[in-house]
């Protein structure tokens, strides 16, 4: 009869069918003609029949080419020879990675090495982890509040509260990222330095475990779990009050009256409003992009500019006619951008928008004008990181167009006089 193994299984060796050498029966080859797929079956592995095997030494069989396909250790009856199953098995598991059957006294048993993971002396490093975080915190939040000057100036330039704090979590995330790289630069040269020391006798350095791998991670975790605090009170303190996100006014009588977040220097708004009527400009007649506008024209001059001076010359008006996208909608309004002095903030400039709806409805025009109004902030934002020498250019645009508008006026009581006389 067969012997079978620990594995239920005859000892003799095993054949596999080969697929490449099967013949093809006429259903399948006209099959494969047709271009139909063909699903093929590879039947289970066979056991070679005791006639057909010759039991060699294994010296033999390897010194005329022949593979080894599988070791029997027989350790005694009963283990009488004092070689204990369950201990050689998991050595020899561990020693080469292969699934290993033993026969033990109350059955048979299938050992297999995987890899794992293990950690230890957790536990003493969790109180210097926490006084890093706090060690930390303390150094944020003193960061945060000796920069209060430096928050306010965001603010004052239209960054919003969540653009400040993230500002420090970056600023947090480079830190980490330094931290890490020189921190591994320096085990490296030490280990170098001190390699051949009675100091670092018996120390084996792996540079590439996982180990070294989660002690980097960690300290990044480290470092941007102590700066979630202080970044919110980088955004209590760029914005005062409670309303930390913009909201739109509600309109009345089918206006929209808006004052951004931005100030600048009385002579500076002559080249911000040459930067956004090239803005407006470059927008006419196109259909694509979340707007489209028709001709741009910039005054000289706004009722109500300030008490004690009502026709400031210095006080700019753009006026614009503009589509709002979706275009399908027929969302159309005349905007104004008006640039005033600001009566809290002498010598500065703010800007003011008054959009009145000309067609579309209305709760769909509040909508479709917030992505509007947040490009405006983006240019105004945009214009501020320019150089002097766009700024100047940007201010002979707005020169010329003052020229234009005062030739048209004249022009206009020159005829005016004309017709009277």
């Amino acid at each position: 009869g067969k012997v079978a193994g620990l594995d239920d299984e005859p000892v003799t060796p095993v054949t596999f069918p080969s697929e490449v050498s099967a013949e093809l029966t006429e259903v399948e080859m006209e099959a494969m003609e047709s271009g139909a797929d063909i699903q093929t079956f590879q039947s289970r592995y066979q056991h070679v029949e005791p006639d057909l095997m010759a039991i060699l030494p294994y010296r033999t069989l390897l010194a005329h080419g022949g593979s080894l396909k599988g070791i029997v250790v027989m350790t005694g009856e009963g283990g009488a020879d004092g070689v204990d199953n369950r201990r050689l098995a998991r050595q020899l598991s561990d020693r080469f990675g292969l699934m290993i059957f033993s026969g033990e006294a109350d059955g048979t048993y299938i050992y297999n090495a995987s890899d794992t993971f293990s950690y230890s002396g957790v536990p003493n490093i969790a109180i210097p982890l926490i006084i890093s975080i706090f060690i930390v915190l303390n150094t944020m939040i003193g960061s945060v509040y000796e920069r209060k000057r430096e928050i306010g100036i965001y603010t004052s330039v239209g960054l919003a509260p969540s653009h400040v704090s993230f500002l420090f979590i970056a600023e947090s995330m480079a830190f980490a990222v330094l931290s890490v790289v020189l921190g591994y630069l320096v085990a490296q040269v030490s280990a170098s330095l001190f390699a051949e020391t009675p100091l670092w006798a018996g120390i084996t350095v792996n540079y590439s475990s996982l180990a070294g791998v989660g002690a980097m991670i960690l300290v990044m975790l480290v470092v941007l779990i102590s700066v979630i605090y202080p970044s919110k009170v980088a955004a209590d303190i760029a914005i005062p009050d409670v309303n930390r996100a913009w909201t739109l006014p509600a309109p009345e009588n089918g206006t929209l009256s808006i004052q951004f977040p931005f100030l600048m220097k009385r002579g500076e708004q002559a080249s911000m409003a040459g930067f956004l009527l090239e803005y407006f400009r470059d927008h006419r007649d196109i259909s694509h992009g979340r707007f489209s506008t028709g001709s741009a024209v910039m005054e000289q001059g706004c009722a109500a500019a300030s008490a004690e001076r009502p026709d400031d010359p210095e006080c700019l008006v753009i006026r614009v006619r503009v589509w709002l996208a979706p275009f399908d909608f027929g969302i159309m309004q005349s905007t104004a951008l008006r640039f005033r002095p600001d009566p809290e903030n002498p010598g500065y400039v703010s800007v003011e928008a008054d959009i009145e709806r000309e067609s579309g409805e209305e709760s769909t025009w509040v909508r479709l004008n917030r992505p509007f109004l947040h490009e405006l902030r983006k240019q105004l934002l945009l214009w501020r990181s320019m150089d002097a020498e766009a700024h100047r250019r940007y201010a002979e645009v707005a020169g010329e167009e003052k020229e234009k508008g005062t030739g048209g006026q004249r022009d206009k009581g020159t005829e005016g006089q004309r017709r009277g006389e």
